[in-house]
């Protein structure tokens, strides 16, 4: 029997040869090369086995760009993998032992992803931020999709949210000042019903009640609760303490 496995609803098979496969395909065409298959055609790889490919796609990088296919067994280069065959993988989405996406969330922080962290404390958008860090890098995909692995990285993340409590502390945004500033949201007789709800659930999200598998940036929730937008933050850089802010905000002098 081949082998066979689901992927997002969609059975797909690999035969241990071609023999094998002429048993329930006894017309079907097979690509002599696979480096020149498309999705969807059948392929004998390098070992003898015959399977389908998933997908061709082209892989971009800063300085080139290479044509793969996905397969049960993984993914391949079209043009830098020498042999394609062995065992079917579980992660068909990789490269190798360690593919990409691995070794940009999981390894050690980078004097970039130090700045590019900054940045992002600062309240500059992620993809902005990233390419501040990276300057040599020009194409905005490829930059879309670092920004999104990184920002799946607890490395980073930690890191962010460092970089934003040292800038909130410099200015006098404590967790004490984003908490006592909260609680008088929600003990207010003038805050309106919804107010006091977001509040609550700000509060719930800072202990730590509310599942962290709808997990909150750090920037995202300081400026939900506070109503701190980048010009507020600047504000604060320059020198205007939280409550004189506050009270501009207000429209009352100070």
């Amino acid at each position: 029997m081949p082998y066979s496995r689901k992927i997002k609803g969609v059975e797909y098979k690999l035969y241990k040869d071609e023999k094998e496969f002429r048993l329930y395909h006894p017309k079907q065409n097979i690509k002599n090369d696979w480096r020149e298959a498309n999705t969807g055609d059948w392929i004998q790889t390098d070992d003898g086995q015959v399977t389908v490919v998933i997908k061709r796609g082209v892989l971009k990088t800063k300085n080139a760009s290479d044509d793969f296919i996905r397969t049960l067994l993984g993914m391949a280069n079209c043009e830098r993998t020498k042999d394609l065959g062995g065992e079917p993988v579980q992660d068909i989405w990789r490269f190798g032992r360690k593919n990409w996406y691995q070794k940009i969330k999981d390894g050690n922080l980078s004097s970039s992803k130090r700045i590019f962290a900054k940045y992002i404390a600062s309240g500059m958008k992620p993809i902005d931020a990233f390419m501040k860090a990276h300057e040599n890098t020009k194409s905005l995909d490829y930059a879309k999709q670092k920004t999104k692995v990184l920002l799946k990285s607890k490395k980073v993340r930690q890191l962010i949210d460092k970089e934003i409590e040292l800038l909130l502390n410099e200015t006098g945004i404590t967790k004490s000042y984003l908490l006592g500033k909260t609680k008088d949201i929600v003990e207010s007789e003038e805050a309106k019903d919804s107010d006091k709800m977001r509040a609550i659930e700000t509060l719930m999200k800072i202990s730590g009640m509310l599942s962290t598998e709808k997990k909150v940036d750090s920037v995202a929730l300081i400026q939900e609760f506070t109503g701190f937008s980048q010009e507020k933050l600047n504000a604060f850089k320059a020198g205007v303490l939280p409550e004189q802010e506050t009270a501009k905000l207000n429209g009352k002098k100070v």
